[in-house]
């Protein structure tokens, strides 16, 4: 069988970085949201929030065999803002989608924990955007690989690579963007790339 090598992953994260930034350098930041109300500033802004996303990827295995075609699912997340260029957030992601055999049906699944990075809040070169905000994520924690109808199923260790947007339309509901590379340690898959757009509130 082909080998399907890691070069396809490495796409996944340059082209998803590419979009992501664009997206954040390409627009200014709105006075104030979409009802006319001011939207917090990040000084004054702490506390929890929570994400829901659809997501599309692929994911690549070691064989061709294990590999998929597109791949669609959601994504939850739980998080909580400490300061500025900083949060904390739980993700968890499944995606289903058919193998590039055509006839067996893949589904992926993970639950990760990790840190979100605001950094132009971080390297303090000028205030961060009230509306849009670009960030980077890095997380840890555990998946499951598995071939429906067959004996493939494999547990993983994942690591997890975004880059992203917020979009805060209002003080409290806005939207978001990301894309990135779910990276697995098993000898059978190298991992999935991940695009995922949604909303989300902060309390």
């Amino acid at each position: 069988m082909r080998s399907i090598g890691r070069m396809t992953g490495i796409r996944w994260i340059v082209v998803t970085t590419v979009v992501s930034l664009g997206l954040a350098l390409g627009t200014t930041a709105l006075a104030k949201g979409l009802d006319g109300k001011p939207v917090r500033g990040y000084d004054d802004y702490t506390g929890p929030y929570a994400q829901f996303g659809i997501s599309i990827g692929r994911t690549d295995g070691k064989d061709s065999d294990d590999s998929t075609k597109a791949q669609g699912g959601f994504n939850l997340t739980g998080g909580y803002r400490f300061m500025p260029w900083l949060s904390g957030e739980a993700n968890f992601i499944f995606m289903r989608g058919k193998l590039d055999n055509g006839s067996d049906k893949a589904n992926y699944f993970s639950f990760t924990f990790g840190p979100k990075i605001f950094p132009v809040a971080f390297l303090e070169e000028q205030p961060i955007p009230e509306q849009f905000q670009p960030y980077m994520i890095v997380a840890i924690g555990g998946g499951q690989y598995e071939i429906e109808d067959t004996s493939f199923d494999k547990s993983t260790f994942i690591a997890r690579f975004i880059w992203g947007v917020d979009w805060w339309l209002t003080d409290c509901f806005g939207a978001f963007v990301e894309g990135g590379y779910h990276a697995a340690s098993t000898s059978d898959v190298d991992g999935t790339g991940v695009f995922t757009f949604g909303a989300q509130a902060r309390f």
